[in-house]
């Protein structure tokens, strides 16, 4: 069943079909990314399937051109309401969310000891990051989010996501190199 807004051939819900591929799509993904910071899986679950349900009630097709980030930031404002709600301070434990930060395209160096210091080193010096830089490094490496994607997450434009981006890198490789 589609809803008809008055208009021949508009539709203003999302085909059930693609509500469906695009939950086994992104589901598991929004998971992961939601329970890195409640560290409750039932609250994460929670989240999801509201953000989803929110989806079901955006107009169609319009939110097919921007679903997936879209369902993050809808996700990420929940959290933040979460976290505001029981008075937290900080929204993201760092030391065991950037645990899991990882180049999808690196290789498993020789010397795994030697690798997992530097794994170290490198979480270290994520943590001295400012929060939002952290944030916008964990969408890019941990979720694969586009820098407009990003952009439409966070509420900043693409070319303040590269900035500061850019400013992160910069900032750790500086670092990095200097220890």
């Amino acid at each position: 069943m589609s809803e008809k807004n008055g208009k021949p051939g508009v539709r203003t819900t999302a085909p059930r079909q693609w509500v469906a591929e695009t939950f086994e799509e992104l589901e598991p993904l929004l998971l992961a990314y939601v329970s890195r910071r409640v560290r409750n899986p039932e609250t994460a679950q929670d989240v999801v399937q509201e953000a989803f349900v929110k989806l079901c009630q955006q107009p169609w097709p319009e939110i097919g051109e921007h679903t997936k980030a879209w369902l993050y930031k809808t996700c990420r404002n929940r959290v933040i309401d979460i976290f505001r709600r029981e008075g937290r301070m900080h929204a993201v434990q760092t030391d065991a969310d950037v645990s899991t930060l990882r180049d999808r395209k690196s290789r498993p160096a020789e010397d795994s000891a030697t690798r997992d210091e530097q794994i170290d080193q490198v979480r270290e010096q994520i943590n001295e990051l400012p929060q939002r830089q952290q944030e916008i490094l964990r969408l890019r490496m941990q979720e694969g989010l586009t820098y407009k994607q990003i952009a439409e997450v966070t509420g900043l434009t693409a070319t303040n996501v590269g900035y500061l981006l850019h400013q992160a890198v910069s900032g750790l490789r500086g670092k990095l190199q200097v220890e």
